[in-house]
């Protein structure tokens, strides 16, 4: 059994049509970001198609949403433009080290600002208003690869001197169920005592248990204490943005290669000697995620956060949650299940 997720195609011609506008305003946004941030030119290589995962290694994406459509806004790169672009923003002679946390906080600063760029073109060219994620760095090109299902991509490459090559990806979904309305309030805080992360990772992981009971039947144990995300041993993962007026949140679901295969079969209804495709590994762990953000939605309009749900992007190893720009923390929380089943409830907010 194969459950693939694919980039479906825009029958549509007048959404197909807005969408080549959102990407040329996109692009636009990273050409003047460049300009300002790199002193450097960049012009349009080829035209519009669908994201191509060939040669990139490095990527950062951050979730723009409302309450009709969440895009995720992304840019990626081959090894040497992330490494160059890297030493420029920062600085770097060329014999210095170059850390992946240098990387991190190089590359998550392109989409950071370019997405604001675009923000605020689109409420001018569109009437259009959006609420900023978090920027997360992406490791790898499995994301660009294995989109869920009603997921649409589109991208444009870019190349500048020296070699600089990139891709600006506009990443949709619309949203059927709008969210709720209510505005940020301290009540949770001041009913249970539990400083906010905390609480919020205790919706999570309640969130994640609940779908995975009632999903597939599947019933995890909750270990007692939080620990640090980057110290979980994990190797496939979906996140998603769960963005607010004043902040928001990231939830990501990892585990293991071993524990993916086990979530997939258990949601998929496999054999219990099938072995998942890596197709089939990002459509369950992303409904997984999806579903869960969409209960951690509700308990955070019951507590007073109004949220909206980004798109979950598959991951290959742990990069999300290894490498966080700065200003950003992470809690997460292990769940296990029959088998050895081991995965990770991973929240991520930003300070201040």
């Amino acid at each position: 059994m194969t459950a693939t997720g694919r980039i479906r195609r825009i029958e549509d011609p007048m959404d197909l049509m807005s969408k080549m506008e959102a990407l040329k305003e996109a692009v636009d946004a990273c050409t003047h970001t460049f300009r300002t941030q790199f002193g450097m030119e960049l012009e349009m290589d080829g035209m519009p198609s669908a994201p191509d995962p060939e040669g990139i290694l490095y990527g950062s994406s951050i979730a723009l949403t409302n309450e009709k459509i969440s895009y995720q806004y992304a840019t990626v790169f081959t090894e040497s433009t992330g490494e160059a672009l890297t030493r420029t923003l920062f600085d770097m002679d060329e014999d210095e080290e170059l850390t992946m946390e240098d990387m991190s906080d190089g590359l998550n600063e392109i989409p950071n600002v370019a997405a604001g760029v675009w923000k605020a073109q689109r409420e001018k060219s569109a009437g259009e208003w959006y609420q900023l994620g978090l920027p997360t760095f992406l490791k790898g090109n499995s994301w660009i690869k294995y989109f869920p299902r009603g997921i649409n991509a589109i991208s444009q490459k870019l190349k500048g001197p020296d070699g600089i090559s990139l891709q600006v990806i506009l990443i949709w979904r619309y949203i059927e169920n709008a969210g709720g309305t209510q505005q940020m309030t301290t009540s949770t805080t001041e009913a249970t005592g539990i400083n906010v992360p905390a609480q919020v990772l205790q919706e999570a992981v309640k969130a994640v248990v609940d779908t995975c009971s009632i999903q597939m039947g599947l019933e995890l144990a909750v270990d007692p204490n939080p620990s640090d995300p980057r110290e979980a041993n994990v190797e496939y993962g979906t996140a998603i943005a769960l963005t607010a007026a004043d902040g928001g949140w990231q939830l990501a679901v990892m585990a293991g290669k071993d524990s993916c295969m086990d979530l997939t079969r258990a949601m998929f209804a496999m054999e219990p000697d099938e072995e998942p495709e890596m197709a089939d590994m990002a459509d369950a762990v992303g409904e997984i995620a999806n579903v869960a953000a969409g209960v951690l939605k509700a308990s955070r309009a019951a507590a007073g956060q109004a949220v909206q749900l980004g798109l979950p992007l598959f991951m290959e190893g742990g990069s999300c949650i290894e490498f966080f720009a700065r200003g950003i923390q992470g809690m997460a929380q292990t769940v296990r299940g029959p088998n050895d089943l081991e995965a990770h409830v991973v929240i991520i907010w930003q300070e201040g």
